[in-house]
């Protein structure tokens, strides 16, 4: 008689090479089939990617885009510092206040982001500063969006079986 632990572990290697086309860098987690595509990183069930060419916010947003993510807007703590492991630089976050000078909007996607972390002092507006990024500390302060900085991008883990968004 073969253990079920045994038969348990072949089924779960299937569906991982099913899942994963055999490409271990996709990172699927067999119970759920989530993955992030390589060279996207996945943390707290989503997924996340560096951009390592200095770009203008809006740039950063459109590269984003463009990758099947939007720019990053940190909802808590926990993620700032997720986010300060994966990019130890000054990147660009997806938080302005080009609308409305003072009213502050971070977003992922279309939902509204509540966490805030600014630096003390900020936000200061010095030299029409209206877009907002994350220093290496987890704090956050305002910036012409003009200037150019490094991203970070945000996605959904993907359930297609090849990994891809």
């Amino acid at each position: 008689m073969v253990p079920k632990q045994f038969i348990f572990g072949l089924i779960s290697l299937h569906l991982m090479m099913v899942y994963t086309g055999g490409n271990e860098m996709c990172k699927a987690s067999i119970a759920r089939r989530w993955a992030c595509p390589p060279p996207w990183i996945q943390w707290g069930g989503e997924c996340y990617r560096a951009i390592m060419e200095p770009l203008t916010w809006s740039e950063a947003k459109d590269e984003c885009i463009k990758m099947g993510g939007v720019l990053v807007a940190p909802r808590s703590q926990e993620e700032t510092d997720f986010l300060v492991l994966l990019l130890p630089s000054r990147f660009w976050i997806n938080c302005n206040d080009i609308e409305k000078e003072g009213t502050w909007v971070c977003q992922v996607g279309t939902d509204m982001v509540e966490f805030r972390n600014w630096l003390s002092g900020e936000p200061s507006n010095s030299g029409n500063e209206d877009c907002a990024y994350l220093l290496p500390t987890g704090k956050w302060n305002d910036f012409p969006c003009s200037s150019k900085r490094l991203a970070v991008c945000k996605a959904a883990t993907s359930l297609r079986h090849d990994c891809t968004f």
